[in-house]
């Protein structure tokens, strides 16, 4: 690239020269690995550049480069070393960074927002978690890149959930809401799948709901459903497939290596969660019977008609004096009964106590509190813009009429 100076020039790989001739500077980059070809970019104005290094467990080093505004230099100095242990936390988790022999850095540009172009990401802003979520690229959209619109999440999913693991393991004061405030987002709206419906609106594809916060989510109910040691070896599986490294993937060719890691099917969990649409909402009744044995009844209703069910381990947390235990239940029927027998009385049930799973309403109730002789139970009183309705004998409802404080009629259904 030829700039007039005092013009400088960022873009992939390895900075090979940087001359100047007269009023120009010329300066050559070359890049020598596989690259999709959205990918490659230059950026060019009078840039300051600075390196920092991550090493490795072998006594190597990556250099992180930076080319930034030059009256911005300090302050985003403070903000970019905060990525380093990013970096080398991302090298221990899912393989060393892919493009090691060359470089990492980032180029300073005037739009909102980043783009994982290989080995130089471009950022508005030096924020730690754009930051984080433009590394992640590297491997997960850069190395390994979506071979179809339809399956973006591989990019964009991976990359948001990533940014939560770097809240996990250096903010966790921040990871204890995390997960609350993704499944608010994914739950406001009753529809919508993982699986990108329309390849030809540029807003479905990269649908901030959908493509990345629930694709994130989905990959931490994967998590949830396989656990640590079984998640992540089968993420590294998939990084280290010679068919898919320096190439493209589809949705199926991460479930195979899920699958075949933890030796399971997860059919019916894709068919839910990436095809399907909406989420579950539950009621859970409990009661205390003898001898600190509890009962418990989970109800589950669907935001969307393409899922009947949503089958889910789901995690129950039992309080009573000073005694408490966390209880894994596989749900895979309606109203499903389950025995509990515990150490102690219980007093209160809280279901989902991590936000481990994408769910909507969540009613737990004492039934020993209630009166059973009622036919329904009616919730919330006083209620506002929703009412909900609720059996543990399942009467069948013929109809519903709704008057206001003034006995208007407000609504029949």
């Amino acid at each position: 690239v030829t700039t007039p100076l005092p013009n400088r020039v960022a873009s992939n790989g390895v900075l090979v020269s940087e001359i100047t001739e007269g009023e120009n500077n010329i300066v050559h980059w070359k890049h020598r690995h596989p690259i999709p070809a959205y990918l490659i970019a230059i950026s060019v104005t009078n840039y300051a550049d600075y390196s920092e290094y991550v090493y490795t467990q072998d006594g190597d080093s990556i250099e992180v480069l930076n080319y930034v505004f030059p009256e911005q230099v300090s302050y985003i100095q403070h903000q970019t070393a905060e990525l380093l242990p990013v970096l080398e936390f991302f090298n221990e988790k899912f393989m060393l960074y892919p493009y090691a022999d060359e470089k990492y850095g980032h180029a300073q540009f005037g739009w909102g927002g980043g783009m994982e172009h290989q080995t130089m990401s471009f950022v508005g802003g030096f924020n730690i978690s754009l930051l984080t979520h433009e590394l992640a690229h590297q491997w997960f959209g850069d190395y390994i890149t979506c071979g179809s619109w339809e399956d973006i999440w591989l990019n964009e999913g991976f990359a948001t959930y990533i940014t939560g693991l770097m809240y996990e393991e250096f903010y966790p004061e921040i990871w204890e809401d995390y997960n609350v405030n993704q499944i608010e987002y994914i739950t406001s709206e009753p529809d919508g799948s993982v699986f990108c419906t329309d390849t030809t609106s540029v807003w479905r594809i990269f649908n901030g709901r959908l493509s990345y916060t629930k694709g994130g989510m989905v990959l931490h109910m994967l998590r949830y459903e396989l656990g640590d040691s079984l998640f992540f070896k089968s993420i590294q599986n998939y990084l280290s497939d010679p068919e898919l490294a320096n190439g493209y993937a589809k949705t199926p060719d991460l479930q195979k290596h899920f699958e075949e890691t933890a030796d399971t099917t997860l059919q019916e969990f894709f068919d839910d969660w990436y095809y399907g649409e909406g989420y579950p909402s539950y009621t859970v009744y409990w009661w205390q019977e003898d001898n600190n044995t509890i009962r418990l009844s989970i109800n589950q209703s669907q935001s969307h008609e393409s899922v009947n069910f949503f089958e889910m381990h789901l995690s129950i947390f039992l309080q009573g004096g000073d005694n408490d235990t966390l209880i894994r239940l596989h749900n895979t029927e309606n109203a499903q009964e389950y025995i509990l027998e515990l150490g102690f009385d219980v007093e209160r049930v809280t279901l989902d106590p991590e936000s481990n799973i994408i769910k909507g309403q969540t009613l737990v109730l004492n039934s020993t509190l209630l009166d059973l002789n009622e036919s329904f139970i009616i919730y919330p009183n006083p209620a506002d813009d929703e009412l909900y309705i609720s059996s543990r004998k399942f009467n069948f409802i013929n109809q519903v009429t709704i008057y206001d404080l003034t006995g208007k009629k407000m609504d029949s259904i």
